[in-house]
């Protein structure tokens, strides 16, 4: 073999070798791209989930807080008109109440409390009759159905009629007011109902 031959055949072998290492490299390098592109999509896909999280979280947030507004508005429309409802029921019973009071069905009811009261254990004389202003021009009428020593006196405190009556020591009262039988009328349907109760007081 002469010496071109044999230099031949060495270029041969280096760029041989050359080549090899060059598609080493190329491989490493490819495998690092990879790598690297697998690394990148798994933090995309991570921020990705992140981000979708983030944004259902919101949106649940924002529904739930939708319904519950919503929730809030008709509760409240509910007991607003059910107020209104109980407020115009009970307007009309104290209608009722105040023309009961210009009838004679009133005066016989009247008399007929301070008959009972004079047949009960409770009766005694002095006893102190409480009236509204409009109801004073009675008190003969109950004085002779009463049979007994009373007086009468004028109520400011109350304004639909009826009447209360006092021992003669001031320690015990019968209440026998339509004041008093309206308001515990209303007492008595607000706690059947419940109202009140669902605002936390609400009605």
């Amino acid at each position: 073999m002469d010496a071109t031959q044999k230099l031949s055949r060495f270029m041969e072998e280096v760029t041989a070798g050359t080549d090899a290492q060059i598609a080493a490299a190329r491989e490493a390098a490819q495998r690092e791209a990879d790598e690297i592109l697998r690394e990148a999509e798994a933090r995309c896909r991570a921020d990705a989930e992140i981000t979708l999280s983030a944004a259902k979280a919101k949106v649940k947030a924002k529904y739930q807080k939708r319904v519950s507004q919503v929730g809030y508005r008709g509760k409240t429309a509910l007991l607003s008109a059910r107020q209104m409802l109980l407020m115009r029921l009970f307007a009309d019973l104290r209608e009722k109440l105040a023309a009961f009071t210009g009838t004679e069905a009133y005066i016989a009811w009247m008399t007929g409390l301070v008959k009972a009261y004079a047949a009960s254990e409770e009766a005694e004389e002095h006893a102190v009759i409480l009236m509204r202003k409009q109801d004073m021009h009675m008190q003969d009428a109950l004085l002779k159905a009463i049979g007994v020593p009373c007086s009468f006196r004028e109520d400011a405190a109350i304004l639909l009629g009826g009447l209360s009556i006092v021992s003669a020591d001031g320690r015990r009262c019968e209440n026998h007011t339509l004041d008093e039988a309206f308001s515990s009328q209303l007492r008595n349907f607000y706690r059947s109902h419940k109202i009140g109760e669902e605002t936390g007081g609400e009605a």
